[in-house]
């Protein structure tokens, strides 16, 4: 088919539609979820949900440094006793092993690198008080 041939068809077939006229004459397509698209939201469920335990976990773990290096009731002039601080610091470390351990003392005391001895001596010392059950955030 020679050119002027191809022409004459096109003009023949009459005016081009502009885009929106296009659109409107275009036959409607039914979208149906496909099962790649299922897949593809129960990984994006399971990402969220594990992204949900992570932020969890690091409000906890930002919690627990707050009360660790967190301002302490002090008049202003007061001296800072570096033994208190030390004490308070402590039993914030000994008080969060305790929570990961579930207050299993013989855990707690590996995780910190002590022995078991020291680190129950250390709990009469301070004065902590040892949970034998602990909620947690699941």
């Amino acid at each position: 088919m020679g050119l002027s041939t191809e022409m004459n068809n096109r003009f023949a077939a009459g005016p081009r539609l502009g885009t929106a006229e296009r659109a409107a004459h275009r036959p409607r397509v039914e979208y149906a979820l496909v099962e790649t698209d299922i897949t593809d939201l129960a990984q994006a469920a399971s990402r969220i949900e594990a992204l949900r335990s992570l932020i969890l976990i690091f409000l906890r773990e930002v919690d627990s440094l707050k009360k660790v290096v967190g301002p302490r009731s002090r008049k202003k002039g007061d001296p800072i006793k570096l033994d208190h601080e030390l004490d308070a610091f402590e039993a914030s470390l000994i008080r969060d092993a305790l929570v990961k351990t579930k207050g299993n003392q013989r855990d707690a005391a590996k995780l910190l690198s002590i022995k078991p001895t020291t680190l129950n001596a250390k709990i009469k010392r301070l004065g902590i008080h040892v949970e034998t059950t602990v909620t947690g955030v699941d």
